[in-house]
């Protein structure tokens, strides 16, 4: 009982203290507070200064009132963000070029698969004397993801039409398409075609699945980053498209690498549409010094079937023994904003074809009549071959008030060991090239010229043997000089 007596006035006890203790933290904290005021007034609001009052409360709500229409107009907008859909990222680019080529030599123009058209070695500028639409790309892109995501899933497809996708067009499985010349074929093609997924693996996980040009050597199909009109004659042989499954990791920030495993479809010989290796390196040493390098390996030859009488005429004879190589190193140094130096040395190697394929299904050498030709390189292989070549860039631009100048000096030796490379060499005899372009490009500041620019470049090409036409159509040149005027847009 005196226990229960003594609990109850220590509760009393306790809530009168609480009371107290309340109070007085009040009056405390009134005197800090209009202490806080004091020092540090609101602005716009006076003193006690009797009718101001009401008009800094004024201000006041006005501020406030403008204050809640941007926190209206913010959640708008993240609302509208959130409720976009998926195809609401689609970005459209396109390309479109135009060009006029001369040739000093005024060929002939030869519509063979031994001499194709008369400007000889050139890929994408064959036409030898007028106007040419090089090339219309249209692309529709989607990044996989935003700048505060960048993970998720984005497509590209670039479609291509022009003088230009003659020469690199996909082989789509028709024999006739290599032995026909490159300028009788469609003019159009799809370059890329891929979904592009992103993942959060480390770094970034980048993956293409589909259809894309390679990544081998310094000039990629890409006129608006070319510095030249042409391409040079190390672009001319290598692979043109792969298909299959992509991987881009940086492992270490400054290296970026690349790993494909895909089907190579090529225009250039031998004909190419077997499982490959891609791989790609490039490494950024300095701010002004980046090393690229990579290859292309596997079994990508086939074999165009002769007319000897047994059937195999436009038959494909896959060579599973026949591995080729192409592979590149270069290395870009750019000092300053405005100039840009380039080494590059690219290297292939052709497995040839093996004479049991031949044995075995009833072929001879001396009854095909396929192209390439077949030249016996040793007592069980055919068309082994060897491809290499240097080439050296020095670029200038600069920024004027008018628009941007600049130029471009090029020079490329190619050697074909075996003749089996280059459009204009002879299987089984050895040639060696020379490429020197000089280009001076214009792209102009004003208003609606932005996205346009003008190229004027002069080449010449030169060779160990007579490759190049007179206007007879006879190869009696070992030299050529041409002219070249470019306008590109992009958008």
């Amino acid at each position: 009982m005196k226990f229960n007596k003594l609990f109850s006035g220590f509760m009393i006890f306790a809530v009168f203290f609480s009371l107290f203790i309340f109070a007085v933290q009040k009056e405390v904290y009134a005197a800090n507070a209009a202490s806080k005021a004091a020092a540090f007034p609101i602005p716009g609001v006076a003193e006690n200064t009797g009718g101001g009052n009401d008009v800094n409360i004024k201000k006041i709500e006005k501020k406030l009132d403008n204050a809640l229409t941007e926190i209206k107009a913010i959640r708008k907008e993240n609302k509208a963000k959130s409720s976009e859909n998926y195809f609401s990222n689609i970005q459209l680019l396109g390309t479109l070029i135009g060009s006029y080529t001369y040739n000093l030599a005024k060929p002939e123009a030869v519509n063979t698969p031994s001499s194709f058209e008369g400007n000889g070695n050139y890929g994408d500028n064959w036409q030898t004397d007028g106007f040419a639409v090089n090339n219309a790309d249209i692309t529709l892109r989607r990044s996989p993801g935003t700048s505060s995501n960048p993970y998720g899933v984005g497509f590209r497809i670039s479609l291509d039409f022009g003088q230009n996708i003659q020469f690199y067009k996909a082989y789509y499985g028709d024999t006739s398409y290599f032995t026909t010349p490159f300028q009788d074929r469609t003019p159009y093609d799809i370059r890329k075609a891929y979904i592009n997924i992103n993942l959060p693996v480390g770094s970034g996980l980048d993956i293409h699945i589909g259809k894309e040009n390679e990544l081998l050597g310094f000039e990629a199909f890409n006129p608006i980053r070319n510095w030249n009109d042409t391409y040079s004659l190390l672009d001319a042989v290598e692979p043109a498209t792969l298909t299959g499954v992509f991987l881009t990791y940086n492992f270490v920030p400054a290296l970026t690498s690349t790993l494909g495993i895909a089907n190579t479809i090529n225009s250039a010989v031998p004909i190419d549409n077997l499982p490959v290796i891609e791989l790609n390196e490039s490494y950024a040493a300095a701010s002004m010094l980046t090393f690229n390098g990579g290859f292309i390996y596997g079994e990508n030859s086939y074999l165009v079937g002769g007319s000897d009488g047994g059937g195999t005429n436009g038959q494909l004879y896959e060579d599973n023994l026949n591995k080729s190589f192409y592979g590149y190193i270069d290395g870009v140094f750019s000092p300053t904003a405005d100039w840009s130096f380039v080494a590059d040395y690219e290297l292939g190697l052709g497995g040839g074809i093996n004479a049991s394929l031949l044995n075995e299904n009833g072929i001879t050498a001396s009854s095909f009549n396929g192209y390439p030709t077949l030249v016996k390189t040793s007592s069980d292989t055919y068309d082994k071959s060897r491809f290499y070549g240097i080439a050296g860039y020095i670029h200038h631009q600069h920024n004027y008030a008018f628009g941007q100048i600049a130029e471009t000096l090029r020079e490329t030796a190619a050697y074909d060991q075996n003749g089996m490379w280059e459009m204009t060499s002879a299987p089984g005899t050895g040639y060696t090239y020379i490429d020197s372009t000089l280009t001076f490009a214009y792209q102009p500041s004003f208003k609606n010229f932005k996205d346009v620019q003008c190229r004027l470049e002069f080449e010449h090409q030169a060779s160990n043997h007579n490759v190049y036409l007179d206007s007879n159509g006879l190869q009696t040149h070992s030299q050529q000089n041409t002219i070249n005027l470019m306008v590109l847009y992009s958008f």
